[in-house]
């Protein structure tokens, strides 16, 4: 068997009924007040037959016991040696207020208006994505996805409408005509040719410090430099065009299901500077 042939899309296989799906999020205290509370709750409300796992940092006794209340597996962030690793390798280029030791001079301004400066000064915020991904794939083989915590969910998801959505690919992610993939909403189908090594690849871009090679720093430009590698699994952009504020998931299979608040963070709240 090529290469090419080993990753080219395949006819999709009909999935089993009960095939285990899990979605994953990231917050901290502040962040679970904001929103992470409504993505658990609404989540677990209208999907308890898929799995909800939360890694989390800085959130107190309460948050955590309502979160396992609700169904949701909580991981502490802070107990993952990568998080770690990678502050320790790159605390240079990471900004002081997260522990690093780059200086306020080196990501001048706030807020998304400063455009590839946020992407990198927030760049070490974001790589907790890398981190849950590659805590979460390690003995996983079924289907995964990362839903960013200003999501939330307003009916129930149907498998169905998920195994259409990947059609036998390893990857559906929603881009149309953004210039980077909207990493809100990821999914990675762990039983397909190339899927673990993909998550691997995104890894290594950090941990190898390529990340530096580029203007933007965060977790969208790094998956679709790792989608554009030889060895890349399959993937299906499943959105149709970028609509008000450069939101992607209203124009994909999943909209009827879950709404992305895109910039409640950033723009509306000011929490991501």
């Amino acid at each position: 068997m090529t290469l090419l042939s080993r990753f080219r899309r395949t006819p999709a296989e009909p999935w089993p009924a009960d095939r285990p799906v899990r979605f994953i999020t990231s917050f901290n205290g502040l962040f679970y007040e904001a929103s992470g509370r409504r993505c658990a709750k609404t989540f677990r409300e209208h999907n308890p037959s898929y799995e909800l796992w939360a890694y989390v940092e800085s959130i107190d006794d309460q948050a955590e016991t309502e979160l396992e209340g609700l169904g949701v597996r909580v991981v502490h962030l802070e107990e993952l040696p990568l998080l770690g690793e990678f502050l320790e390798l790159a605390r240079d280029v990471i900004p002081q207020e997260f522990g690093g030791d780059a200086p306020p001079e080196m990501f001048p301004g706030e807020g998304p208006q400063t455009g590839d400066i946020w992407f990198r000064k927030n760049m070490y915020r974001w790589f907790r994505k890398i981190v849950a991904l590659d805590h979460t794939a390690g003995d996983y083989d079924d289907v995964l996805f990362w839903l960013d915590c200003d999501c939330f969910a307003k009916q129930p998801l149907p498998q169905s409408v998920i195994e259409g959505a990947f059609d036998g690919a390893g990857v559906i992610r929603m881009k149309a005509n953004r210039k980077h993939t909207e990493t809100g909403l990821v999914g990675y189908d762990l039983g397909r040719p190339g899927v673990r090594e993909l998550i691997a690849a995104m890894r290594d871009h950090y941990m190898s410090r390529e990340f530096e090679r580029y203007k933007r720093w965060d977790d969208c430009i790094t998956l679709d430099l790792c989608l554009k590698r030889p060895d890349a699994p399959s993937a299906r952009d499943i959105a149709k065009r970028a609509v008000a504020n450069a939101e992607v998931l209203p124009t994909t299979p999943f909209a009827p299901y879950l709404e992305h608040e895109k910039g409640l963070h950033s723009r509306r709240l000011g929490l991501v500077l």
